[in-house]
């Protein structure tokens, strides 16, 4: 079994995040290419994971992929195996939607290691539900 990242990088809020599944043992989160969680995977996530993992690893590689920039508010996402020269999937996001391939094989295995990644960086640094308004900044400081 090979290892395999997916990235998802935009100029909003981003930066480049990454989750690595190595051999379908241990996960892997990077942020700007520096790994912020190392864990073993769960027996849950290598049952979901696994079969997904397996179905992509049996799909030719493509040759050539064509670049796809995030934009200015979407995200580039981005789904590869190791040894290989080109990644299997790039492909455009918005942010807070999944990444999807229209279709493609790769579509389910991108959702789980999207939702895998969310929830990683979640735990991590938790996000707060409500907006904070200039004013209540200006009286924090």
């Amino acid at each position: 079994m090979k290892t395999v990242t997916y990235e998802r990088n935009g100029r909003t809020n981003t930066g480049a995040q990454a989750v690595r599944v190595e051999r379908l043992r241990h996960l892997r989160v990077l942020e700007q290419g520096e790994t912020v969680v190392e864990r073993e995977l769960t027996e849950e996530e290598i049952e979901r994971l696994g079969p997904l993992v397996e179905e992509a690893e049996r799909q030719p590689a493509p040759a050539v992929v064509e670049p796809v920039a995030g934009g200015p508010r979407g995200m580039a996402v981005s789904l590869a195996f190791e040894d290989e020269e080109t990644p299997r999937v790039r492909l455009e996001a918005h942010a807070g939607q999944r990444a999807r391939g229209d279709g493609t094989p790769y579509d389910e295995l991108l959702e789980e290691l999207d939702e895998l990644l969310t929830e990683e960086l979640h735990v991590r640094a938790p996000r707060h539900a409500h907006a904070v308004l200039p004013h209540e900044l200006r009286q924090e400081e």
